[in-house]
């Protein structure tokens, strides 16, 4: 399975554009239940039922709603490449109590980004007598990568992104809802701890 994503996976194309056209159209219903299934199998029964009695329901993937959806998000107002140098500016270095708090202080059930890693899996992985410590280690280290502009600029258009979805309102505009990678949202979310901190 992850071999045949890896062989999909196009980065110069938009996902909906590149698989819509050799697919069968997934009804909103369709849609409607897969969330529902995937919020139950999670444990998340109060999300279910929320998302069940919303009159906002998944819009079906087209190019109707793929324009939609971008004009509620322009595009980057610069290149990528044209962002200031890192080195510029000093960085921060955080501790592994820091990115401990940061992982755990995800709320519950938090959805996971385009790679499917939810805050839940490091929570757990973390809060394991085996595996915490050394993966603590790693987030510690990657997450000060990060901090100091480590993120190689052909990738941060990818680890900056996320997983965009639709939801029709019932006034008849389009609800957009981005989930990023679980990784960029642990960054950001130590940033903000240690900015509350002063």
């Amino acid at each position: 399975m992850i071999r045949s994503r890896i062989a999909d996976f196009a980065p110069e194309h938009h996902p909906l554009l590149t698989a819509d056209c050799s697919r069968r159209p997934v009804s909103s219903s369709a849609l409607l239940s897969q969330i529902i299934t995937s919020k139950l199998e999670d444990g998340n029964i109060k999300a279910a039922v929320r998302i069940l009695n919303s009159d906002e329901k998944p819009s079906a993937p087209s190019e109707q709603t793929w324009s939609k959806l971008k004009e509620k998000q322009p595009a980057a107002s610069k290149p990528l490449d044209g962002l200031p140098c890192p080195t510029q500016f000093a960085s921060i270095s955080v501790s592994e109590l820091d990115v401990r708090r940061a992982a755990l202080s995800f709320a519950a059930c938090s959805a996971g980004g385009p790679d499917g890693l939810r805050p839940q899996h490091l929570r757990d992985l973390l809060l394991s007598s085996e595996s915490g410590p050394e993966l603590l280690s790693a987030l510690t280290a990657f997450v000060n990568i990060m901090l100091a502009g480590g993120c190689p600029t052909r990738l941060a258009a990818i680890f900056f992104g996320g997983r965009l979805l639709a939801l029709n309102k019932k006034s008849g505009g389009i609800r957009p809802i981005a989930i990023g990678f679980t990784l960029r949202r642990l960054v950001s979310n130590v940033r903000i701890l240690l900015a509350r901190k002063g």
